[in-house]
C-alpha cells in the first residue's frame, strides 16, 4: 500500500511539473500541442540487450508503429553484441509470415542468415578499416532485415551468445597448438595447420596406448616416445585437451589412476633433454646483467688506453707535478754550475 501511495504521488508531482511548465509558455493548450509535449516529456529508456532482441523480432502493437530508423536504432543500443545476440536467437523465432507451412518457414531461415552473413562482412570492414561511416549498412543486414524476416514470436527466452565462449576455447587451442609445433619443429618440420590437421590424434594414441594396454609396463615406452618428439609433462595435458570433444572425456582421464601416477613419477624421475628453453629470465634483470657486465669489461680498457696513449705520444707533454718540477729546476742549475767552474 505504501508503494502504491508513493507511486501515485511522484505521477501526480509530474503531471503538475509539465502543467507548469506548458503554462509558463502558452496560457492556451491545444491537442495537438498537448501531444507533441507529452511526447517529449518521456523519458529515455535503456534497453538490455535481452529485451533489444526480444523487441527485433517481436510483432504486435509494439512494433506496428516503428519506422525503419526506429529499428536501426535497436542495433545502435550495443552495436558489438546486438548482432550477436541476433545471430544466436533467430531459430528460435516462430516467424508469423509463415504460418504452418514448414518450406516457408525454412526459407525465411535461410534468407535470415544470409542477412546475418552479409552484416559479418561489413562488419569485418568496419573493424578492419576503421569505415565507421558503414554502420549504418549493419544495422540493416544484421538487425533491420532478419527482424522482418523472422517477425513473430520467441519460442524461448533469449539465449545469450555462445560465440563468445567458442571464440575463447579457439583461442586457446590455437596457442597450444602453436607450442606443440615449436616443441617438436625438430622432429616433424611440419606447420602449425600440419600438427593440427594430422599430428595430434596420432600423437595422443602414440602416448596412451601403451599405458592402456600394458598398464605400468608401459609407462617406460610412453616417456621414451615423449622424449623422441620433445614433449613436455604439460605437452600431454595440452594434447589431451586439444584432442577431446566438448562433452566427451579425454582418453588420459579413463587410465587407471595408478598407471597415471606411474607414469608421472616416471617423467620426473630423469631430466629430460630439450632443444628449446624452458624458462626465461626477467627481461630487466638480463638487460642489467648484461649493461654491467659491458660495463666491468670496458672500464678498465678505456683507463688502460688512455694512460698509454699519454705517456707513449711524444708530442703530448704531461703536466709533472709540483715537487717533481722543482726537483728538476735545482737539477738543472746545479749542472750549469758544474759546466762554469770546469
Amino acid at each position: 500500500y505504501m508503494g502504491e501511495q508513493a507511486f501515485l504521488l511522484s505521477f501526480c508531482g509530474k503531471v503538475l511539473h509539465n502543467l507548469s511548465m506548458w503554462c509558463a509558455r502558452d496560457k492556451t493548450l491545444t491537442y495537438d500541442g498537448v501531444k507533441e509535449d507529452a511526447s517529449k516529456a518521456k523519458k529515455d529508456i535503456k534497453l538490455g540487450p535481452f529485451d533489444v532482441v526480444r523487441k527485433v523480432f517481436a510483432k504486435g502493437e509494439e512494433t506496428s508503429h516503428m519506422s525503419l530508423i526506429d529499428k536501426a536504432d535497436l542495433f545502435f543500443h550495443d552495436y558489438s553484441l546486438g548482432p550477436l545476440f541476433v545471430q544466436e536467437n533467430y531459430v528460435h523465432v516462430k516467424p508469423a509470415a509463415a504460418g504452418k507451412d514448414l518450406k516457408k518457414e525454412l526459407i525465411l531461415l535461410s534468407k535470415t542468415a544470409d542477412s546475418i552473413c552479409d552484416g559479418d562482412l561489413v562488419d569485418r570492414q568496419i573493424r578492419a578499416r576503421q569505415n565507421w561511416s558503414l554502420l549504418p549498412t549493419q544495422a540493416i543486414y544484421s538487425s533491420v532485415l532478419p527482424g522482418e524476416l523472422m517477425r513473430g514470436y520467441l519460442q524461448e527466452f533469449p539465449s545469450f551468445p555462445s560465440w563468445l565462449g567458442k571464440f575463447s576455447s579457439t583461442g586457446k587451442h590455437d596457442r597450444i597448438v602453436q607450442e606443440l609445433s615449436m616443441h617438436m619443429s625438430l622432429r616433424t618440420h611440419a606447420s602449425k595447420r600440419a600438427v593440427n590437421l594430422d599430428y595430434l590424434s596420432y600423437l595422443r594414441d602414440a602416448v596412451v596406448s601403451p599405458l592402456a594396454r600394458q598398464g605400468s609396463d608401459g609407462v617406460q615406452n610412453a616417456v621414451t616416445f615423449m622424449d623422441s618428439y620433445c614433449l613436455l609433462k604439460e605437452d600431454v595435458e595440452n594434447l589431451m585437451e586439444a584432442t577431446s570433444w566438448a562433452g566427451k572425456p579425454s582418453v588420459f582421464s579413463k587410465l587407471d589412476s595408478k598407471v597415471k601416477s606411474a607414469f608421472t613419477r616416471a617423467y620426473n624421475k630423469v631430466a629430460h633433454l630439450t632443444p628449446y628453453s624452458l624458462q626465461l629470465a626477467p627481461k630487466s634483470k638480463r638487460v642489467g646483467s648484461v649493461d654491467a657486465e659491458m660495463s666491468e669489461e670496458l672500464e678498465p680498457n678505456e683507463a688502460e688506453t688512455e694512460q698509454g696513449s699519454l705517456e707513449s705520444d711524444a708530442m703530448i707533454k704531461v703536466p709533472l707535478p709540483l715537487a717533481a718540477h722543482l726537483n728538476m729546476q735545482i737539477h738543472r742549475r746545479s749542472s750549469l754550475k758544474d759546466d762554469m767552474f770546469r
